[in-house]
């Protein structure tokens, strides 16, 4: 009936308290109080300044404090604030005295806001409070309608939480999930952006495991549904709204583990000099048969030390296509045609650092000897 989550950090003290938003509710049953402070500070709750037994013992937080009638105030064991922060405190009519059968109490006060007005968070009870197994079956019927897609999945909004406290709201958080089933951190990551106009990025890692169900045939393919049907209903709930300044980032790349687009260099033992040579002449084109131009982009992008997250543009030179990775502030031109001529490149306007990748089967010696002269070439 209870689920219990690990949650780590790396270095613990790089995390900050762990905060959650006030909610309306705790702010009308306990924030009922006003004073001077009203307008920036907003309403106030009190906290006994009486420390607990739980609290090792400090002589020098005893001392007397005065009440408004002149008394002095004794704790019964220790305060929980030295008499620099007491004095301080009462400068500023940040006290409360309340009495108590004839005898006065001492009280701190908690404001809802500090003091350049921003509301409190309070510190969290529990991360899981209020969140249940079944609001995240509740969002499987919501976008499939049909909780046995993927059962017993996680709540996005429990996910949204961990997101929360782990990671600010900039472009460079970077949220990965190894075992991602139906994709709920994508859910959560895509929603907690919007709420917080933040640039978080996700990378979701799942097997192809097999299901019973012949519309979604894998877990993969669930996941990948759901991250579609998520921005699809996002983004009607824009329709109609003013465009922001910044747009929304709401997409998403699927890429799947394969083989190698290169054949593959037979390295057995081979006696037979004619054998070498036949898979010499092979490998004159090393691309195995019915490649496909945007498999090879990716994969030399990534053998030339890119990442995933990049993006093609044709130039004015047919065939020649610029990578740009905008997140490494590097980029190089490539072209997969048969024939690539020094006529057609020549308008690129090549620089000596620029990379220029294409098939060595394309190019003759006058093309190659040019392009070696004016950029960085290399060959597949």
């Amino acid at each position: 009936m209870h689920e219990y989550v690990l949650f780590y950090a790396k270095d613990i003290n790089a995390l900050e308290n762990i905060f959650v938003p006030t909610d309306q509710e705790s702010i009308d049953r306990y924030y009922k109080l006003k004073d001077d402070k009203f307008s920036i500070r907003g309403s106030y709750r009190t906290h006994p300044l009486e420390a607990t037994k739980s609290m090792g013992e400090r002589k020098n937080l005893v001392f007397p404090i005065t009440a408004p009638d002149g008394t002095k105030v004794l704790p019964k064991r220790q305060w929980l604030w030295s008499k620099e922060r007491v004095l301080k405190a009462l400068e500023n009519n940040e006290l409360e005295f309340i009495k108590v059968n004839n005898n006065w109490t001492v009280h701190t006060k908690q404001y809802l806001k500090d003091e350049q007005g921003n509301q409190r968070e309070t510190k969290a009870f529990s991360l899981i409070d209020d969140i249940f197994t079944q609001h995240g079956t509740n969002e499987i019927i919501d976008l499939f309608g049909d909780a046995q897609v993927f059962p017993f999945p996680k709540p996005s909004r429990f996910i949204k939480t961990l997101i929360q406290i782990g990671t600010t709201n900039n472009e460079t958080e970077l949220i990965l999930d190894f075992f991602a089933g139906s994709a709920a951190t994508a859910h959560a990551t895509l929603e907690l952006n919007r709420e917080d106009g933040g640039n978080r990025k996700f990378i979701l890692v799942q097997l192809p495991e097999p299901t019973q169900n012949k519309e979604f045939p894998t877990i993969a393919d669930i996941g990948k549904e759901r991250i579609r049907r998520v921005i699809k209903k996002m983004k009607k709930e824009r329709e109609g709204q003013m465009q922001l300044d910044k747009p929304e980032d709401l997409g998403f790349k699927v890429f799947k583990l394969r083989e190698s687009n290169y054949k593959g260099w037979d390295d057995s033992e081979q006696q037979d000099p004619k054998a070498y040579a036949k898979q010499m002449e092979m490998l004159a084109d090393p691309l195995v048969k019915d490649w496909k131009e945007e498999d090879v982009i990716y994969e030399v992008a990534l053998k030339e030390g890119f990442g995933l997250n990049l993006s093609l543009t044709e130039t004015e030179s047919t065939g020649v296509q610029r990578v740009n990775d905008a997140e490494r502030g590097q980029s190089f031109y490539i072209s997969l045609a048969d024939k690539v001529k020094w006529k057609d490149v020549k308008p690129l306007n090549l620089k000596k650092d620029d990379l220029f990748i294409c098939r060595d089967v394309a190019l003759d010696d006058e093309t190659a000897a040019n392009l070696s002269l004016q950029c960085r070439l290399k060959t597949i």
